[in-house]
């Protein structure tokens, strides 16, 4: 069996839907996906309706119900609530017998079967990630980053944390739940739970390749990653075989309707869902400086560059 953690409450069950719609379309062997969903407040009929989607590709799924996370210090903003730190304590939260989980943000979309992620040799670490390279090819990041974590990004990596592919046993072991938690009480991390986890895991993560996380700077090659031959070529293979297309940042592909070459892909995976019938878009209350038309943009100036290599 493959362990597949999502994290919502009920605001973005919809959405863990879609991700889970992409997962199942994309997999040999539906049979085999196992979800766990963190559940911070789903209601009862959108229960169903996640229930719904894993059925129907007789996918198994469990809900873990969550009591409210009290983080001292913890930021919860628009995109960002209490659910995103529930993946710091899987080690706590789910069964022993379950020694390995891959962890998906519910903001994406799996374009290639996970058994491929799943069969990673993780070399003895406890985690494997994705390196976050819009966030390492900023200057001011960097700054950022070396006062608030004492370490140069550049130099040392830097991994995104909306795909996880976790050691539990290892987990378990050290402790690296808890240990999250103090660092997150005791520190006002600019990227939240994402910035303790490079923190703790510096120089003991296993770098995954990046089409298993692509942030919108990958997808859509932004200039400070171009300049970069290593990063270039890295960015350019992964978009040429996008395993998981992530919507990172402030601007989601619910906010808008059907763009061609932005969203579509979210709304093609929520039409083989329950919630195929839900009202949209979904702006958010903050959509001031979001717009579908300059996501579709780079997206087209992204192929335009594609094509040059």
């Amino acid at each position: 069996m493959i362990n597949i953690v999502l994290s919502t409450d009920d605001n973005y069950a919809q959405h863990a839907a879609v991700a889970m719609a992409s997962i199942l379309k994309h997999t040999s062997c539906p049979q085999d996906m196992r979800f766990f969903i963190l559940d911070s407040g789903i209601s009862e009929p959108k229960q169903k309706k996640l229930e719904q989607t894993a059925e129907a590709a007789h996918a198994t799924l469990t809900f873990v119900p969550m009591k409210a996370i009290k983080l001292e210090g913890a930021f919860v903003s628009g995109h960002l609530s209490v659910a995103a730190y529930n993946r710091l304590l899987l080690a706590e939260l789910l069964p022993i017998t379950i020694t390995r989980v891959i962890y998906l943000d519910v903001d994406l979309i799996v374009l290639d079967d996970l058994a491929k992620l799943w069969q990673t040799d993780l070399s003895g670490k406890p985690l494997g990630a994705v390196l976050d390279l819009g966030l390492m090819t900023s200057a001011r990041t960097q700054r950022q980053k070396q006062e608030s974590l004492d370490f140069d990004i550049l130099q040392e990596g830097y991994f995104n944390s909306g795909v996880l592919l976790m050691d539990l046993g290892q987990w378990r072991e050290a402790g690296y739940g808890k240990a999250l938690l103090k660092l997150i009480a005791a520190n006002s991390y600019r990227h939240h739970d994402q910035d303790a986890l490079n923190k703790l895991f510096l120089h003991n993560w296993q770098v995954l390749p990046l089409r298993w996380n692509m942030i919108p700077p990958v997808s859509y090659l932004f200039a400070k990653i171009l300049k970069s031959k290593k990063y270039r070529v890295m960015a350019i293979e992964a978009n040429k075989n996008p395993a998981i297309i992530h919507f990172a940042g402030r601007t989601k592909p619910w906010e808008f309707p059907l763009t061609k070459g932005y969203n579509d892909l979210y709304y093609e995976y929520l039409a083989l869902t329950p919630f195929a019938e839900a009202k949209m878009p979904q702006p958010s209350k903050d959509m001031k400086g979001k717009s579908a038309w300059r996501q579709q943009m780079r997206g087209k100036l992204a192929q335009l560059v594609l094509k040059r290599f």
